[in-house]
Parts: C-alpha cells; structure tokens; sequence
C-alpha cells in the first residue's frame, strides 16, 4: 500500500528530501507557510559532506557558476593578526570540494521541478497522533486528514515540533545576538576569514570575485554590546574597531539588507515520535561553527528516503535515528560546546587559551570537518 507522506517545510531540508522521495517513486504532500515570492538575502557555506550530498541529489553540475569554491580558512584576532589557518586542498580533504554560494540559488536547484508539488501560503495548524497515523490540520483544507508520516522539516522554530512536545521547551536561546548580509566588494581577493574579537566575531565568506556572505554576532551580556534595533548601527558600533577588510564592508551597510538574528539550538536532537520524523534544523538545529546545517539536512533525509525505499515505516524510523544518532549527537556538542563559556572570552586569559588551542589545532571549523571526514565513529553506518 502505499504510504501517505506529508513534508511541513519547503526550505533545505524539506526540498532534498522531497527529491529523494520522488527518486524513489514515493508519493508526498509539500507545504510551506511562507510565498512562493519568498527570497532568501544570505549567503551560505557547504563544507565537503554537503557538496558530496549535493552530488548524490544529481543538482551539483546545474549549480556551475554560482558558488566560490573555497580552498583556505583563516582566523584572526580583530586587528588581522593569524591565528590560524588551514588549507582545504590537502588531505584529508584533497579529493573534496568546499564551496559558499547564495542561499536562493541553492533553494532555487533544489526547488527546480517540483513547483507543482509545493503548497506555498499554507500554515500548519495542528498535528495530533491517531493510532499509526497523524491527523493534520492546515490553512489550504484539501490537505487536512490522516498521514503514515509527517516529516518535520520546517527548520529551527519548527511548528510541528513545538505542538508535538507541547509544554516542554525545545529550544535553547544562547543570548547571542547575530547578524547576516551580502556585500559587493569588487576583486575583494579574500578566502574565508573569522576574526575573534571577545565575545564578539566577524566572518567573511566569498560568494564570488566580487561579493562576500558577512556574519557578526556578539554576546548580549558583552560590556560592549550595548544593542538596539537597527543592525546597521549595532555592526558599525561593535566592529568599529575591527581591521582588514572590516572598515569597507561596514561603509556598505546602507546599500545592504541586514537579517537580524539570535542564534538557536534545539535543546537536544529528535529524530521521530511515533510517526512524526524530524530533519535539519527542526531536528539538530545548533551553532553554525562548523557549518553543518545544510550539510545535516542533507544527511538527514538521504538517510531517511533509503530506508522509507526500503522498510516499512516504523522499521524506516528506527533505522533512521540509529545510522544518525552518534554523528548528530556529535556534531550538536562540538558545535555548541564553546557557547557556554564565551563570555570568558571577556578576560585576557581566556582570550589567551583559545588563541592557543586555536594554534595547536588549527581552525576550529576545519578541526571538525577532520573529524567528520576520518572518525568512524562518525560515519552513518
């Protein structure tokens, strides 16, 4: 018989399953609370396991020309000084790519072909467990009824999520107030660089020759924090200070469309209850020190569209949170691990630890990657 599948998110992770399933011949509902008009004004990094992802979904090629294949990671104090800093054409990863591109160009590859199956302007009103089945109810009322499954997919503030754990919190705020935007700097000549201020940092992350995907965040209980409303003022004020290329970039915010943000967790990784499945950030949703959101949701529903091809439901479930467990529990502690100490970093001596494990170990993001790529411990099995 076959199963009657409802995926709640048209973003990441809901689109590469949903093209997986289809692979598979597996039939399934898609919505998406936000419209079809919706653009997306960030960039995003895709280190080695997401690119090899994007090459099983069979949408790399169509990807040609629109991302910056990244080879170098360095990471600075705020003047420019090197801290540390990694080539990412040697092995472990010389027969790997990393690259960084526009958030809507990859939204658009892996949404291309399956417009028709998507349900834009559709809230998700209510999920209720009924026998082996879910009861949805949702604004577009064709699509109320009972599912076989129902796949969260709808990201870090996951409505599916919050009704099925009502009254528990499933989300974790680290007062950490950041800040996203693309910039044009023409022949800017950079590779990715992360300088570490206190509680404070600045990433810039090329997108192409001449744009740059720009993050900055800061501690909110910082002394220097300060915040208000306006992301511009808050980056000019907090970075103020910073070298490099900092100075440029931030004399651009007024051409700039700033995403304010706080940075989110989930309090821990879920994987399914009873016929509910949860994927990406609505799963594992945590710190994006070693940029493993797409990378996890890639993995995530690779992993779940094999054993739905293969095994009935429940035993699909099953196999799913067990191939995925390890790694993501990794993954989420290594990621956030750091979170709660930064404001240590407020001292000289905690300034002074991390610089030195950064020297020792290289780049924080790349260390994980490493792990990632050779532990196998780690590897889905």
């Amino acid at each position: 018989m076959t199963s009657k599948i409802l995926i709640v998110g048209a973003g990441i992770a809901g689109l590469s399953l949903a093209r997986r399933l289809q692979h598979f011949g597996l039939d399934f509902d898609i919505i998406d609370e936000k419209p079809s008009e919706f653009k997306s004004g960030a960039g995003i990094a895709l280190p080695f396991n997401a690119v090899r992802e994007l090459k099983d979904l069979k949408i790399f090629d169509s990807l040609a020309g629109r991302y910056h294949q990244v080879r170098e990671i360095n990471y600075t104090t705020p003047s420019g000084k090197i801290l540390g800093k990694a080539d990412l054409t040697e092995p472990p990863f010389d027969q790997e790519m990393f690259i960084a591109m526009k958030r809507q160009d990859l939204h658009d590859a892996l949404s291309a072909g399956l417009e028709h199956k998507i349900r834009y302007n559709t809230k998700l009103l209510s999920v209720a467990h009924v026998a082996e089945q879910v009861e949805v109810s949702c604004s577009y009322e064709l699509l109320d009824g009972k599912y076989d499954l129902v796949v969260a997919a709808d990201g870090i503030h996951s409505t599916v999520r919050t009704q099925n754990y009502e009254g528990q919190e499933t989300l974790r705020d680290h007062q950490i107030r950041c800040w996203r935007f693309i910039v044009t700097l023409p022949e800017h000549g950079l590779e990715p660089l992360y300088m570490m201020g206190k509680t404070d940092l600045f990433m810039a992350y090329p997108l192409s020759a001449n744009t740059l995907y720009c993050y900055g965040h800061i501690h909110e209980q910082s002394p220097s924090a300060n915040l208000t409303d306006d992301g511009a003022d808050n980056l000019r004020r907090i970075f103020s200070g910073y070298g490099g290329p900092v100075p440029e970039i931030l004399s651009k915010l007024d051409e700039v469309k700033i995403v304010s943000g706080r940075l989110l967790s989930v309090t821990e990784p879920r994987f399914y209850d009873r016929r509910i499945a949860f994927v990406g950030d609505a799963a594992n949703g945590c710190s994006p020190l070693i940029q493993q959101g797409a990378a996890a949701a890639f993995e995530d529903t690779g992993i779940l569209a094999d054993a739905l091809a293969m095994q009935n439901i429940d035993q699909a479930l099953e196999s799913y949170q067990a191939r995925r467990e390890a790694r993501i529990r990794w993954v989420v502690q290594y990621s956030d691990g750091p979170l709660p100490h930064l404001l240590k970093m407020e001292s000289r001596m905690g300034r002074l630890i991390r610089y030195l494990m950064i020297k020792s170990r290289g780049p924080l993001n790349v260390y994980g990657w490493k792990k990632l790529a050779t532990d196998r411990l780690l590897v889905n099995s």
